[in-house]
């Protein structure tokens, strides 16, 4: 019986019990007014439907009993579509799943069931409903269960249902895919996100059963396209997926199909997309393992070279790019891939080298390269594919036949270049040439240095020091300044003269004696060192990145040329030690804003060290142009890194004699002197390492007077012969060796500047030789004891004598800086009572004085105390005069007292005189002006 005919029922019986019943007939006027308080009905008037029972038709279904009842089964599947004909509610998913497995095993064995099943399975494609907001959070551990599961599907082998399934789950992910129920249902219902259900499709097992069914649809091609444009998707938007698929040999799954005849080229294009990703994302470690077999590479290499013989559409231009970038990558992860083996590494070494070299190899002979944006793409993309090859040191010959050097070396000439007369070659627009020539001399400042051969047989010098010329001269060029490599060279030369200066930079570090001959023969030094010049005085106020590059890669080709050649050092001269002294000079902020500064200094440093120290004519030049000066400075300015370096380099300066006089004649910006600085340091270095010292400086422990706690706590073991021990290797980690190098060319006696604490650390200084061999030796006897070996009488007597002498010295300078501290506390107490006597005679100055200032006031105050002062003053001067004699041969007696004289003190020689104040005399201006 319908619902509809209940109600029809219960309407009539309504009514008879109505007319059974005689109620008051109420007025018309009188009526009351109900209001009807029911549910917004449907469209339609359709009544809602009664909610679908699902664990009960699970168990059901569940029930080995009701196999057979195969009519009902599919009413059941009717009813669950008509009442989740909008999707289905999330809190249902596990019964869903349960349902659909047991469907799932039907469909193998009843035909009947294979359409039902699709139908619910087509179903999930639409979002699953949200009953309450935070059923999102409550199942999602159940849904994810429910999508792997779902994944699991796909072992039913009916084409259909694989079908079906491939595509539910695509669409399911869409952003398209928007559920049809409208925000304001009356039910409460709310969609679940896409980006949800993508992290929870993420979260689950479906890329690994994706990755295994990819062997499943090997005669399929549309189900196989549908299972990799799966995995296209996962492996963009999560690492996780990207990790599991690995673990199931995604690589060489995917690779081992890609080649297969297909229409549409759907297959190639998504396998490609999907290798990126596991490249962008997956560990190298696990792509490694995957990527050593000759198989794979073949296969790679097949469909490139296919691409590359089909270049004739803007597709396959891209689609051949793409394939190319996956297999850089693969070389840049996997060096010693078998890409010799295969011969890939010769074709592609071939594609490089062309259209800049004639070759009859089948490959090239009918390949056509234009100027589009793919063919200019795919040849920066052959260039970098070359360097990366070039780490395999087993290519080098491959890499000298195929003379993909030579090739590149074409593009180092000036811009724009003459057009080439090759017939298979052809000419790029000149933004796309200057980018080409940017790459090309990136490029080959890596491979250069590695094939010395080629570089003397191409006679490379040449090229480039012409090249070099003229990215100097005055010619003017409109540089485009496109690509990577050309940032900050817009409208000059800056990016050539940058790549050009890194090319003979990698050039020079080889150390080849010939190729430092060959450059400079052909003039590099002045040529540099005038560059730099010009450079400094351009750039005096702001030195930027590229400007910093210039500099500091000049300055390195200078260091290397220089180095072992007196000859070289003395054409460096008077213009190259100008350029030390303004860098050495050149304030921090002027560098990058500070941010390259050190990286300068350390250049500008070590070109003193290469260019300057050797040669006394270099040597003399940069103590007259206060180089040395500039290095003293820089020690007191800068962190220990950098104070270690410039203390090297001072210490072999110091080998001219000239240098003492001004070093001990340099004064730093506190006024302090050589040596107090040099004493300072060693407690540095020595607060730095945690030696023993008393807050005075004093040794503390007289047996390691030297060592740290990183030394004493660092086990002693028996080493090699080839090996340092422990105590040698603290002479190159601090700089107190290089300290004590210093204190022998000055000398530890009669040093200016030094304070109290400094001749307690001097004690130290001088004997620091002493300490070290008794550290070694020290450490000689503990190896031989643990290695169980004995010495002859004769030794032992030598190794305690040694070990005594070390200990005795210890103690001895122990007890010399205490008497050293002891005289100075006993000069700080003479100085101190000095000091106390000097306050006693000013206190006592000061009483005398206001005894004076009394007297003066009772004298004026009162006339006899006045008397008696002037009686007492004339006693004074009749006492002060000598005794009277015979003036009768003199005509002329002068009277020696000073007449009206009001005073009753003595006169001293000063004078203190009241004027008229400042503010009277303005007064009477001011009265004259108004008269």
């Amino acid at each position: 019986m319908s619902i509809f005919t209940v109600q029809q029922q219960q309407q009539q019986q309504q009514l008879s019990v109505s007319k059974s019943c005689s109620l008051p007939r109420i007025p018309q006027n009188r009526l009351p007014v109900v209001h009807i308080l029911t549910s917004r009905s449907e469209p339609g008037d359709v009544k809602r439907k009664e909610p679908f029972q699902f664990e009960k038709v699970a168990r059901f279904f569940l029930d080995p009993h009701t196999a057979h009842l195969t009519d009902r089964r599919l009413r059941f599947c009717q009813k669950l579509l008509r009442c989740h004909e909008n999707g289905y509610i999330l809190k249902d998913v596990p019964y869903l799943m349960q349902l659909l497995n047991v469907l799932a095993g039907c469909c193998e064995e009843q035909p009947v069931y294979v359409n039902p099943f699709i139908e619910i399975v087509k179903n999930c494609s639409k979002p699953f409903l949200l009953d309450k907001s935070t059923d999102a959070e409550i199942y999602a551990s159940a849904l994810i269960a429910f999508c792997s599961d779902f994944g699991y599907l796909l072992r039913v082998s009916n084409k259909r249902i694989q079908r079906c399934i491939l595509e539910t789950l695509y669409k399911s992910i869409q952003p398209t895919n928007k559920s049809p129920i409208a925000d304001n249902d009356f039910d409460g219902l709310r969609p679940i996100r896409i980006d949800y259900l993508l992290k929870i499709h993420c979260y689950s097992d479906l890329c690994e059963t994706l990755v295994k069914t990819i062997s499943m649809f090997e005669n399929d091609l549309s189900l196989r396209i549908q299972a990799v444009k799966l995995l296209q998707i996962y492996s963009s938007k999560s690492l996780d997926c990207v990790a599991r698929m690995l673990t199931h040999d995604c690589i060489n799954r995917l690779v081992a199909k890609m080649n297969d005849a297909d229409p549409t080229g759907e297959l190639l294009f998504r396998t490609t997309e999907v290798l990126w990703n596991i490249f962008d994302f997956a560990d190298e470690e696990q792509i490694g393992e995957q990527l050593d077999s000759r198989v794979t590479i073949s296969l790679l290499q097949e469909a490139f070279i296919g691409q590359v013989t089909q270049n004739h559409s803007q597709y396959h231009c891209q689609l051949r790019n793409d394939l190319l970038i996956v297999c850089s990558r693969i070389i840049a992860i996997k060096p010693d891939a078998p890409v010799i083996e295969t011969g890939f590494a010769k074709q592609l070494l071939l594609l490089a080298s062309y259209p800049e070299l004639r070759s009859n190899n089948p490959l090239v002979k009918n390949l056509k390269i234009t100027t589009s944006e793919e063919d200019f793409e795919f040849k920066k993309l052959l260039i970098n594919t070359v360097v990366l090859l070039g780490r395999n040191p087993v290519i080098n010959d491959l890499i000298t036949n195929s003379r993909v050097l030579l090739a590149l070396l074409s593009y180092v000439e000036p811009l724009p270049r003459k057009k080439n007369q090759l017939v298979n070659a052809f000419e790029w627009s000149l933004s796309q040439l200057e980018e080409l020539q940017l790459h090309a001399l990136v490029a080959l400042s890596i491979l250069l240095p590695r094939s010395l051969q080629e570089y003397l047989e191409y006679h490379t010098s040449t090229r480039l020091l012409l090249f070099y010329e003229w990215t100097l001269n005055g010619d003017v060029y409109q540089s485009q300044g496109n690509g990577f490599f050309g940032k900050g060279g817009r409208n000059s030369k800056r990016s050539q003269l940058k790549y050009i200066m890194r090319l003979l930079r990698s050039i020079v570090s080889t150390k080849d004696e010939g190729i430092f001959v060959d450059l400079c023969d052909q003039g590099l030094i002045p040529l540099i060192t005038g560059h730099l010049k010009r450079l400094l005085r351009e750039t005096s106020n702001h030195i930027d990145y590229i400007d910093l590059d210039l500099l500091c890669d000049g300055l390195f080709v200078l260091s290397c040329l220089g180095e072992l050649d007196i000859h070289r050092k003395e054409i460096f001269g008077s213009e190259g030690i100008e350029i030390l002294t303004k860098v050495l000079l050149s304030e921090s902020s002027h560098v990058c804003g500070g941010l390259g500064y050190y990286r300068l200094l350390v250049a500008a440093i070590d070109c003193v060290w290469c260019c300057v120290i050797g040669s006394v004519i270099n040597e003399d030049e940069f103590i007259q142009k206060q180089g040395l000066f500039a290095l003293l400075d820089l020690i007191e300015a800068n962190p220990k890194s950098l104070q270690n370096i410039i203390l090297g380099c001072l210490l072999d300066l110091t080998e001219n004699t000239k240098c003492l006089h001004f070093i001990m004649a340099w004064q730093g910006r506190k006024q302090q002197q050589f040596p107090h600085v040099l004493c300072e340091l060693w407690r540095d270095e020595e607060r730095e390492i945690h030696v023993a010292r008393t807050g005075k400086g004093v040794i503390e422990d007289h047996r390691k007077p030297l060592m740290g706690i990183l030394q004493q706590s660092a086990p002693v073991i028996p080493l090699k012969s080839v090996e340092p021990p422990r105590s040698v290797l603290d002479l190159i980690d601090n700089m107190r060796s290089k300290i004590y190098g210093f204190f022998c060319k000055i000398g530890f006696g009669d040093l200016p500047g030094l304070h109290e604490e400094d001749f307690v650390t001097l004690c130290i200084i001088e004997n620091f030789l002493d300490f070290k061999l008794g550290e070694v030796w020290q450490e000689i006897m503990m190896e031989l004891d643990m290695e169980g070996t004995q010495v002859i009488a004769t030794d032992g007597e030598a190794t305690d004598t040694i070990l005594r002498a070390a200990e005795e010295r210890g103690l001895a300078v122990t007890a010399t800086q205490n008497y050293i501290l002891e005289q100075y506390h006993k000069q700080d107490l003479h100085y101190e009572k000095s000091f106390y006597h000097e306050i006693i005679r000013n206190h006592q100055f000061q009483e005398k004085g206001l005894e004076q200032w009394k007297a003066y006031l009772a004298r004026t105050s009162k006339y006899p105390l006045l008397m008696v002062a002037k009686d007492a003053q004339n006693e004074s001067i009749q006492q002060s005069r000598p005794d009277e004699k015979s003036y009768t041969g003199y005509h002329t007696v002068h009277n020696l007292e000073i007449p009206n004289l009001s005073i009753t003190a003595f006169t001293g020689r000063v004078l203190h005189i009241e004027s008229t104040p400042v503010e009277l005399l303005n007064k009477g201006r001011r009265m004259e002006f108004n008269s």
